[in-house]
């Protein structure tokens, strides 16, 4: 059947919501487990290439050889390596009105070698820069640590 001149299609809307849940194994698993319950981080290294795999993972994406056991204590301190200020609009709820927020994303090697991505808590670019030291600042015990990278509020600045 053909749309005939002028006419105009009709639109069903179908909200579909899908939530999911996988599991995070052994190895992953680990990872998040230490930060939610001792806010720490560990890796595992790669017995072939001797990359610090953060999050833990059974195979090495680098060289595709099965990790191991050797688990390796990341320190919660660590150096920026790159950053970006991410933009997003938010509605704000004392106002009803739309305001655009500021997050400065960081790329961030731990102490111990592995890399991940976090934001950061300052929030003035002018005081940004490659190389500067940060710390991770967990969530209060008792506020319902989730297992995941969100049990991380941020990365604050620390003096040299």
């Amino acid at each position: 059947m053909t749309e005939k001149a002028g006419e105009e299609f009709l639109v069903m809307p179908i909200p579909l919501e899908l939530p999911f849940q996988w599991a995070a194994g052994s190895y992953h698993g680990r990872t998040l487990r230490e930060i939610k319950d001792n806010n720490r981080f560990v890796g595992i290294r790669c017995p072939q290439c001797k990359s610090i795999l953060f999050p833990a993972a059974m195979v090495c994406p680098l060289c595709h050889v099965k990790v191991g056991e050797d688990w390796v204590e990341l320190g919660e301190k660590g150096t920026v390596e790159d950053f970006a200020i991410v933009e997003m609009s938010v509605l704000d709820p004392s106002t009803g009105k739309e305001r655009v927020e500021s997050q400065p994303q960081a790329v961030i090697r731990l102490d111990g070698g592995a890399v991940m991505e976090h934001r950061l808590e300052e929030k003035d670019p002018q005081k940004l820069r490659v190389g500067m030291r940060v710390e991770a600042v967990f969530k209060p015990e008792g506020e319902g640590g989730k297992g995941d990278l969100t049990d991380i509020l941020y990365f604050r600045t620390i003096e040299k």
